[in-house]
């Protein structure tokens, strides 16, 4: 069997908001800005500069995508009427806070490690297949859990998202696997559940919070092997 996994907020626990996690690290180092224009003028930045982050993603080139990051991060520096100098302590101390071992934005869930481990024990085959940018590597390997996956596909270097079927089509190529024997996990109701079933595979639908939770739900990852045959 292949069994395929979203990442946020159903194998890794991800606390990052964009705007709170710049302000935090203008902070960290000193600068003074006024938050709440900051906050603004960065969420102004971010919006209308994402579709241009989006055609970045598909050259799969993560330093192509890192310095989009800094050229933002001057820019905001620039409009905050703030001295640029910074941009660079600022983008090295972002991934040292997003990639660096012991990293607090991104951890994994309790039931994690203990599905990996008895799916890749049963011999099944793994991968990621997550609506992320190209930083999903890095995470995966941050967590040191890069070793479980035969492909770990973000979404946004393959100019498709879940629910599209295109994403799921490209997984399934590039896995190797068929319909008939993929099962799908996310937390998602619409990009997983519904984006699975409606390519033709089948789908586990994860919610944590189900106290008696229905097939297809499972309240946890450590339901998965059973449910998959592992």
């Amino acid at each position: 069997m292949t069994v395929t996994f979203d990442a946020a907020s159903t194998l890794i626990e991800v606390r990052w908001e964009p705007v709170s996690f710049a302000l935090s690290l203008a902070r960290e180092l000193g600068l003074e800005l006024d938050e709440g224009e900051a906050g603004a003028v960065y969420e102004h930045l971010l919006r209308t500069r994402w579709g241009h982050y989006r055609q970045l993603n598909l050259t799969r080139d993560p330093v192509i995508c890192d310095q989009w990051w800094s050229d933002l991060t001057h820019e905001w520096l620039v409009r905050t009427r703030q001295d640029p100098t910074p941009t660079q302590a600022l983008t090295d101390l972002a991934r040292e806070r997003l990639y660096a071992p012991g990293t607090t934005v991104f951890s994994l869930y309790d039931d994690t490690l203990p599905c990996l481990e008895a799916l890749k024990a049963a011999g099944h085959q793994l991968a990621i297949l997550s609506n992320w940018d190209t930083s999903l590597h890095r995470v995966v390997k941050t967590l040191a859990i890069e070793h479980y996956f035969d492909a770990v596909i973000a979404s946004l270097e393959e100019g498709a998202e879940k629910p599209d079927p295109e994403l799921f089509r490209i997984a399934l190529g590039r896995l190797g696997a068929s319909k008939e024997t993929t099962v799908h996990v996310g937390d998602n109701p619409l990009d997983d559940l519904r984006g699975a079933q409606e390519f033709g595979i089948r789908a586990l639908l994860l919610d944590r919070s189900s106290p008696n939770p229905q097939p297809p739900m499972v309240n946890s990852l450590l339901a998965v092997p059973r449910l998959v045959g592992g």
